[in-house]
């Protein structure tokens, strides 16, 4: 399993670029938002906005997330596992593939096949439905932290 695979469960309800144009003490980050349950996502939505947090766009399924992703470009994604046309999984590999960016995926259900299948994919963080905004808080975060560093190992690495 990939170490930097983070899971949160739930309490209650560098040449990769530096994609967020603010600088990183305010931490606000641009996030694209992909879940098929209408109400879930204005809730994530509402609570990224109080938290500083510009929302780029709400995908419905996994299509519309990697098209919205690739034409806006945001510093995170936040995506269900479960949605139609194309799953998480899916939606979130066909991203990565053509632009590398942080994603934090989120289930109702806490799986070990779930979680084996993100640290496949090298997603950096992971919420079980459902999550309070101080969780989404952290996942985003932490995401975008685990991936800069990674992408600056990477190119250490490669050198």
């Amino acid at each position: 399993m990939n170490p930097t695979l983070k899971t949160l469960t739930p309490t209650h309800m560098q040449n990769v670029p530096n994609h967020s144009n603010q600088s990183n003490s305010q931490k606000s980050y641009s996030v694209v938002i992909a879940e098929d349950d209408r109400i879930m996502a204005d809730l994530m939505a509402m609570n990224l906005r109080r938290l500083g947090h510009r929302v780029a766009g709400i995908a419905a399924n996994g299509k519309e997330a990697v098209t919205m992703a690739l034409k806006t470009r945001p510093d995170v994604m936040v995506m269900d596992i479960h949605m139609p046309i194309l799953d998480g999984f899916q939606a979130a590999r066909e991203i990565l593939t053509n632009y590398p960016v942080p994603v934090v995926l989120m289930s109702g259900m806490s799986d070990a096949r779930a979680a084996s299948r993100a640290a496949d994919l090298n997603i950096i963080s992971y919420l079980v439905k459902p999550f309070s905004p101080a969780q989404l808080k952290i996942a985003v975060h932490l995401a975008v932290a685990q991936f800069r560093g990674l992408a600056a190992s990477e190119i250490v690495s490669a050198a």
